[in-house]
């Protein structure tokens, strides 16, 4: 499947039916900043708005992936957070469960998304791949095939959420590779306890600093390299769902 760039006149005309149809609340003469004024929305508008928040949300995950990358690049204020138990690996840790979680979070959007384009009624508890796949409407439409392949590219990753989720189990071996005897060196510092040659000669401390580096700079490429899939199947995914909602719109005027 080719993956595109986000079709800018598609987002146009998106844009425009959301912002008119707001617009034409704002001036509707029973317009009240102090009640919600969702009845006055017309068919169009109503519509509009319910798809234009699910949109909102994707682009806000989007922009939680790149703020992910920029935690990963620096360790700030590790004194502080040394002082708190808290380790340049748990903060590794801690961003890289984030990013499993907004995977997960966006492959539960885009089934949203189709939902509300679609007009398929489904709640949001309801709207389930299983669901969306007994619609005549989508089950052979391109926004489906998109969130397919995304299941399919980013399925190891969604694994990991759901052990993180429900079973609390981070896998890395690499991780606990690097924890272990950071955690005797930090040890033997707190407690003054002198640590024997032999295991200062198997894993000096130096080597254990490099091993960190690298083990953060691996973290944060495979990140990036997410990031980018993922940000690819939003482009290719609005570009094929954004025409239905386009046509669907246009019908209800």
């Amino acid at each position: 499947m080719e993956i595109t760039e986000f079709n800018g006149e598609l987002f146009k005309d998106f844009i425009e039916i959301v912002h008119r149809t707001m617009e034409e609340i704002r001036i509707h003469p029973e317009y009240s900043l102090s009640k919600n004024n969702h009845q006055l929305f017309s068919p169009e508008g109503k519509y509009a708005n319910k798809v234009f928040d699910i949109y909102s949300k994707i682009n806000e995950i989007k922009g939680d992936f790149k703020k992910i990358e920029v935690f990963l690049r620096r360790f700030p204020l590790k004194n502080f957070y040394e002082e708190n138990e808290i380790t340049h690996l748990d903060y590794i840790k801690y961003h890289t469960e984030v990013f499993y979680h907004k995977s997960n979070t966006l492959l539960d959007l885009f089934k949203l998304f189709t939902n509300e384009v679609y007009e398929l009624g489904y709640s949001e508890r309801k709207c389930t791949w299983g669901n969306l796949m007994k619609s005549e409407v989508v089950k052979d439409s391109l926004s489906i095939k998109v969130i397919e392949y995304y299941h399919k590219s980013f399925e190891h990753i969604i694994k990991a959420r759901n052990l993180n989720t429900h079973r609390g189990i981070f896998k890395d071996s690499e991780k606990d590779d690097i924890e272990t005897p950071m955690m005797i060196y930090k040890n033997s510092e707190k407690f003054n306890m002198e640590l024997g040659d032999d295991f200062r000669k198997m894993m000096p401390k130096f080597l254990l600093e490099y091993k960190l580096k690298k083990y953060k700079n691996e973290r944060l490429l495979y990140i990036k390299s997410g990031n980018n899939a993922a940000e690819q199947y939003i482009n290719f995914y609005m570009n094929v769902t954004i025409p239905e909602f386009l046509n669907r719109a246009k019908a209800k005027r």
